[in-house]
């Protein structure tokens, strides 16, 4: 079983990237149908949603946000931004950041 994972991440390894060199041919891919640009806005929307969690409960942690002003800036982010995709990046920061007073939309 332990042997699984290592077959298909020498699989995945082996397979061929498509490495974007500037934001131009980035965005010219996500613009290149209706699916793709879904696609690009969701994995946005997880990304921002990662890296404003991960500030805010690293500044909790830090004793430079307060709990309160941390739960006040996370709702009032969320009653703009809410989405399933930024909860799901939230739900992964959490995991990195137990102690951290954000919680997911429910």
């Amino acid at each position: 079983m332990k042997l699984l994972p290592i077959i298909g991440a020498l699989l995945l390894s082996a397979a061929p990237v498509q490495a974007f060199e500037t934001f131009e041919e980035l965005d010219k891919t996500c613009q290149a149908t209706e699916e793709l640009t879904n696609l690009c806005q969701q994995v946005s929307i997880y990304g921002a949603a990662v890296m404003a969690a991960t500030l805010l409960c690293d500044l909790e942690v830090k004793g430079i946000l307060t709990k309160e002003n941390l739960v006040l800036t996370w709702d009032k982010w969320n009653k703009v931004n809410g989405s399933p995709m930024r909860n799901a990046g939230t739900i992964r920061t959490l995991e990195e950041f137990p102690r951290c007073s954000l919680k997911p939309i429910p």
